[in-house]
């Protein structure tokens, strides 16, 4: 029996920025949630479908004219000191009426229905960004926005003087000096990929991905050490290093009965879907041999 496996590759936005908001998160993101991007609560649902939403410490560096975000998770910053400064944070965000509820790596979910009509961003789309462009907006409830800055602002004083950002600078290393607010939305508000929906495994190393992966009980797996070819029925793969992985995948499904399909983003969804029998010639045409794609070829 034919056994099927689909890979995720990362999206980059096309948007004009003429228009008035930008989707929420990148098309990767968007297409395994959906459009509302409800992260909040697709990491920790809730069954009474409160409003819930992600604040994840980020760096802000400054440039001549303006601040570019940076995701902690490109900096090697040890989940401890993380952890030290969001209990920091908690005491504000007590104050406001975010409730903490779990935290995953460094996005930590809060319940906060005051904030279920502000409009926001993926870190992963403002990343590497001039923030001017992300920053959150009002939607139905005017001075939402204005709030939250007030609260990031306090945040951000607090934590310039925190002793573990003043250890850091000593030692030359960027300060966790900010946070970002997104995902938020209910329960309802997802949308899941049917390749997430009928997953009988995941394979990822996607920090969110393990809290989607426990609440929809759906085993999953990291890529150390992985068997292509004894990979069951229905596995979604999204792996950062998949360009590593795709020699060795290819091989499998030459050898294996293995369906890989490819879900990308050049523009809109694509799907495309490769089999072993594409790649292998008749007798009489032993000369003309068919290659899978390699990693460049599928990227371009």
């Amino acid at each position: 029996m034919t056994r099927q496996i689909s890979i995720l590759l990362s999206g980059e936005d096309q948007f004009d920025h003429a228009l008035e908001r930008a989707p929420k998160a990148l098309p990767h993101e968007r297409y395994l949630i959906g459009d509302s991007f409800a992260l909040g609560s697709a990491l920790h649902q809730n069954p009474n479908d409160q409003v819930q939403l992600c604040i994840e410490p980020v760096h802000l560096h400054a440039t001549r004219d303006h601040l570019v975000l940076l995701p902690l998770s490109e900096l090697a910053i040890p989940q401890n000191e993380v952890t030290v400064l969001m209990e920091e944070a908690n005491t504000i965000f007590n104050e406001e009426g975010m409730t903490p509820i779990s935290n995953n790596g460094h996005a930590w979910v809060y319940a906060a229905s005051d904030y279920a009509s502000l409009y926001t961003h993926s870190v992963a789309q403002a990343k590497g960004r001039n923030i001017d462009w992300w920053l959150p907006k009002d939607t139905v409830v005017p001075g939402l926005a204005k709030r939250w800055r007030k609260i990031q602002n306090e945040i951000q004083m607090r934590w310039h003087i925190h002793p573990m950002n003043e250890a850091r600078e000593a030692q030359g290393l960027p300060r966790i000096n900010s946070v970002w607010i997104y995902g938020i939305g209910k329960a309802t508000d997802i949308t899941y990929s049917p390749e997430l929906t009928n997953a009988s495994q995941i394979i990822s190393d996607h920090p969110w991905m393990t809290s989607i992966a426990a609440q929809r009980g759906i085993p999953l797996l990291n890529s150390e050490s992985l068997q292509w070819e004894q990979q069951p029925n229905n596995t979604l793969v999204w792996l950062e290093g998949m360009h590593k992985e795709w020699p060795r995948l290819m091989q499998a499904m030459l050898e294996s009965d293995l369906e890989i399909t490819v879900i990308d983003f050049p523009g809109s969804i694509r799907k495309r879907t490769l089999r072993a029998k594409d790649y292998q010639s008749s007798a009489w045409k032993f000369w003309h041999k068919k290659q899978p794609p390699s990693w460049e070829e599928l990227k371009a």
